[in-house]
């Protein structure tokens, strides 16, 4: 696949990862029970909801990044879930990644049960192993980062991911990664603003790929975002829903500083 940096390290790290579950929960049994895991509430309904005058938020339970180390690692998954639900957030997001997000499926499985929003599993999806781990704990839509996975792969867990009863949203950071993202039938595309690779931030990423996106596709802006004056541009560029995690956990008071990303007074 051509990935580099942080993303090489990442990937051998989920390769590991997936084959030790596989060893202690195997496929046919994780894909048992994931399909008869009750359906959640939907991730795509949620994000069509967006417009300039009700702006959707994916709130993220984020404790540790790559580039920022720790952030709050003490981090009670089930209060932030109630307060980002409180907030008026139009989904959340929970890390999953243990080794430099410090997150978990219990993680997962704790926001799920303490919201009734549409719950992402944010992680590094190399295996469809990991997706029926995400429906079995509760989640309504998982990440599909474009840049780690083939073609035929994004293909074949796209339709995967919705015949568990779940939306995907799939991540590009480019033109090119978008084209082949639509190819297979992407209906949420995730703009992250930061580079996996070199973990470098740019915030005109996500206006540069949203100006060539059809009407058909919702896009999420990612990354980066630290204030209103962030989502305005984002705005301007007629993207309605931004997926926020490290200001969000950052803030004094998770639930206001939501509200006011959201221009709510």
């Amino acid at each position: 696949m051509g990935v580099d940096g942080f993303l090489k390290k990442m990937l051998e790290i989920k390769f590991e990862e997936v084959s030790k579950n596989k060893s202690s929960i195997p496929l046919n049994t994780i894909r048992r029970e994931a399909e008869a895991t009750e359906r959640k509430p939907s991730f795509l309904s949620a994000m069509k909801k967006s417009n300039s005058n009700n702006i959707g938020i994916i709130a993220e339970i984020k404790k540790a990044s790559p580039s920022k180390g720790d952030i709050r690692v003490d981090l009670d998954p089930a209060l932030y879930a109630e307060t980002y639900t409180k907030a008026g957030a139009r989904a959340i997001s929970v890390l999953t990644e243990s080794h430099y997000f410090k997150g978990s499926l219990k993680d997962l499985e704790i926001v799920c049960a303490h919201t009734d929003l549409p719950v992402l599993r944010k992680d590094f999806t190399i295996s469809s192993y990991q997706i029926y781990e995400a429906k079995k704990a509760g989640a309504s839509s998982i990440l599909l980062i474009t840049t780690i996975l083939s073609k035929d792969q994004l293909k074949d867990y796209i339709v995967l991911v919705r015949e568990l009863g779940m939306e995907p949203l799939v991540e590009i950071t480019s033109e090119k990664e978008f084209e082949t993202a639509y190819q297979c039938d992407a209906k949420i595309v995730d703009m992250n603003n930061r580079n996996l690779q070199t973990l470098e931030t740019d915030l005109t990423v996500s206006k540069r790929i949203a100006a060539i996106l059809p009407k058909d596709i919702i896009p999420v802006e990612a990354s980066g975002i630290v204030s209103f004056a962030d989502i305005q541009e984002g705005l301007s560029s007629n993207i309605f829903n931004f997926l926020v995690g490290e200001s969000i956990v950052r803030a004094k008071d998770a639930e206001l500083f939501i509200k006011e990303l959201r221009n709510i007074t």
